[in-house]
């Protein structure tokens, strides 16, 4: 009855389901590295993502919802469990103003956004629409769910700082949870065992829309011109350790450059990697282990890595088989 076979049938059986067996996965993150999913599955609303959920549980199937993939490094060998995606219909805007306006000026405005929409882009069209509080994340690459899920930030903020409510589908149906009920830290949101976050709630400021556009522009050029543009990278390489800046430590031991295979320690920004065109994830893995060291040798700190991984484990870890990956994450 557990059958990748069966469970495929039963999932096929789905209304807004749609399946593809052994899916390559690189072409879904932005590292583009990877190995296949053993089934890629998108679902294309809410009661669909509940009811495939409950058929993963009752086969006690592993399984990893995967947002816009740019904080997550796929295994070469791959993922054999089911990879969730959340189809376009999750790439939504609600409660957004018709317009600025000098009349709107420090109103609170709670805008709910699909966890499928990117947020790069959601803080650029609420930038225009005279909305305040997600500047940081003009050039942030994630989606919505994603962000959330990790506590995406930047320049002191963070998702933390803006969600009122999360909602979450998992086997036992559809829930609102407010914000204050999850835990949150530094790059780390605990959701629900088993939940995949389908859309968030976010309260921002209805302000002067040239200054927080201003503002938006500000951050996204200072943005631009110290990390990579225009390569396959899957953003931060590893977490800032506490009063310190990964990407100075890097460059301190000399690390900016340096190469493994088809792997590169940006030129511009010593805490990303780059896909030089013909990477692997063991190129970058190695290259990740390579740094850490290079940063313990030099000032006894020990990095922890801000990427996912999906179906391997980081070098430095023990042998524990993580090939299966935990149940209901995400990426």
């Amino acid at each position: 009855m557990g059958s990748a076979a069966f469970l495929a049938r039963e999932l096929r059986l789905i209304d807004g389901v749609r399946l593809w067996a052994s899916a390559p996965l690189a072409p879904f993150t932005t590292i583009a590295t990877g190995g296949e999913a053993g089934l890629l599955v998108t679902v294309a609303t809410t009661p669909a993502l509940v009811e495939a959920l409950v058929k993963l549980e009752a086969a006690g199937s592993r399984w990893v919802c995967l947002g816009a993939g740019s904080n997550m490094l796929v295994a070469d060998r791959g993922y054999p469990g089911v990879v969730i995606k959340l189809d376009e219909r999750f790439h939504y805007m609600e409660g957004m103003p018709a317009g600025p306006g000098p009349h709107s000026h420090s109103r609170h405005v709670t805008v709910t956004v699909g966890a499928g929409a990117y947020l790069a882009r959601f803080a650029a069209v609420a930038a225009e629409a005279g909305l305040s509080g997600l500047e940081f994340a003009c050039g942030i690459p994630g989606s919505l769910g994603g962000s959330a899920a990790m506590n995406a930030g930047a320049h002191g903020w963070s998702l933390a700082d803006l969600a009122e409510e999360v909602e979450v589908a998992s086997a036992m149906g559809i829930q609102w949870l407010p914000a204050t009920e999850l835990e949150w830290a530094y790059r780390f949101c605990r959701v629900p065992v088993g939940s995949v976050i389908t859309a968030v709630r976010l309260g921002l400021t209805a302000g002067d829309s040239v200054k927080i556009l201003e503002h938006h522009r500000s951050l996204l050029r200072m943005r631009r011109a110290t990390q990579p543009r225009g390569v396959r990278t899957f953003g931060s390489v590893f977490k800032n350790p506490p009063g310190e800046a990964a990407g100075r430590l890097l460059d301190a031991a000399g690390l900016r450059g340096v190469r493994r295979g088809g792997a590169e320690v940006s030129t511009v920004h010593a805490n990303f990697l780059v896909n030089l065109g013909d990477a692997t994830t063991a190129d970058v893995l190695a290259l990740m282990s390579l740094m850490r060291q290079g940063v313990h040798r030099m000032s006894g700190i020990l990095l922890e890595p801000e990427v996912k991984l999906l179906g391997a484990a980081f070098p430095w870890e023990s042998a524990f088989d993580v090939s299966q990956g935990p149940p209901g994450s995400h990426g």
